[in-house]
C-alpha cells in the first residue's frame, strides 16, 4: 500500500514564511522612513547627519586622492571618508600635526568618498562607509584597554572612536617600532 502525499502543507508553510518576511520588511521601512513614508529629517533649521554626509560625498566626487608624509614610512594610513565633514577634518588636522612633529614616521592617503577611484578601491576591500586603515587594520586596543574601530563618525556619543585615538594608536605603534 502506498501513502498518499499530503498536498498543500508545504505551500501553506511557504506562504506564511513569505507573509512574515513581508511584514518584517514593511515594519523596517516604516521605522526607517517614518509612518508618513517620507525620509526622516531633523527639527526645522537643523541639518541631519545623513544629509550633511550626502552633501560632503557629493562635494568629494571631484576631489583628488591626496597624500602627505613620507611614502617610505613604516606606518601607512588610508583615510576613506566624506572628508569635508568637520569631524573628519579634525582627524586630518591631527594627522597633519603628527606628521609635522614626527617627520618620516607616517604616510597618509586621503581617499575622498564619492571619488570613483577611491570608492572602487575601498569597495573591493569591503568598505562603503568611512574608515581609517593603519597598516591595513582598523580595529585596535588602546593602552587603557578600550577597543576602538576607526570607522564611521568619530567624536560623538555612540562613536566607535575619537579623533585623538588615532594619534594614540600612532604613538603606540612608534613605541613598538623604536
Amino acid at each position: 500500500m502506498s501513502e498518499k502525499p499530503r498536498k498543500g502543507r508545504s505551500g501553506v508553510i511557504f506562504g506564511v514564511a513569505v507573509a512574515a518576511l513581508l511584514v518584517i520588511l514593511g515594519a523596517e521601512a516604516v521605522l526607517f522612513m517614518g509612518a508618513s513614508g517620507k525620509k526622516r529629517t531633523a527639527a526645522p533649521g537643523k541639518i541631519t547627519r545623513l544629509k550633511e554626509a550626502d552633501e560632503a560625498i557629493e562635494a568629494s566626487a571631484a576631489a583628488k586622492i591626496e597624500t602627505f608624509g613620507a611614502p617610505e614610512a613604516k606606518i601607512q594610513i588610508e583615510f576613506y571618508a566624506p572628508l569635508p565633514l568637520a569631524w573628519h577634518q579634525k582627524t586630518i588636522g591631527l594627522l597633519r600635526d603628527y606628521d609635522k612633529k614626527h617627520p618620516g614616521r607616517i604616510h597618509v592617503t586621503l581617499l575622498p568618498m564619492g571619488n570613483s577611484e577611491a570608492d572602487t578601491k575601498m569597495e573591493k576591500r569591503g568598505f562603503t562607509c568611512a574608515v581609517i586603515m593603519i597598516n591595513g587594520k582598523y580595529r585596535f586596543t588602546l593602552p587603557d584597554g578600550r577597543e576602538v574601530e576607526l570607522q564611521k563618525r568619530p567624536n560623538s556619543d555612540g562613536s566607535f572612536y575619537n579623533s585623538e585615538d588615532v594619534i594614540t594608536i600612532l604613538d603606540e605603534m612608534a613605541k613598538e617600532g623604536d
